[in-house]
């Protein structure tokens, strides 16, 4: 039974503004219980222009930087952030996560407009309930 990246979209993603606070987006993690947010247009929040991650926090904070105090766009990663398409088969998406070390995949539509967010957490459960699953067939 193939899978593709659109069967682990569980959700709405949740996304933080350009121009939005570190103080935010943080909020918005931990409300969500997630640690990876799109940076979207303002005008068009499909319209994916970084990405904030936990990671983006650490960093900033051993550079010095309070990552209370800046916006997202002065820590987030801009422009250079991996996506995949909606229709690519879960083995896409495992491959490029692991080939750039990467928990997180913007999923786009063919305009290359947002529709989710999936994590290497997604894969790790889709993988243990298929190995359940092979044990019943």
């Amino acid at each position: 039974m193939p899978m593709f990246v659109r069967d682990l979209i569980k959700r709405k993603p949740i996304t933080v503004q350009l121009g939005e606070s570190g103080r935010r987006a943080a909020e918005i993690m931990v409300r969500e219980n997630i640690g990876f947010l799109p940076i979207v247009s303002p005008e068009n929040e499909r319209v994916v222009l970084g990405v904030i991650s936990e990671r983006d926090y650490v960093k900033a904070i051993s550079r010095g930087i309070n990552p209370l105090e800046v916006r997202v766009e002065e820590m987030g990663t801009m422009e250079k952030y991996y996506s995949i398409h909606l229709n690519a088969h879960i083995s896409e998406a495992a491959k490029l996560m692991g080939e750039h070390g990467i928990r997180h995949l913007v999923v786009v539509d063919d305009d290359g407009l947002l529709v989710g967010v999936i994590s290497i957490r997604d894969l790790l459960n889709l993988e243990g309930l298929l190995s359940i699953m092979s044990e019943y067939s």
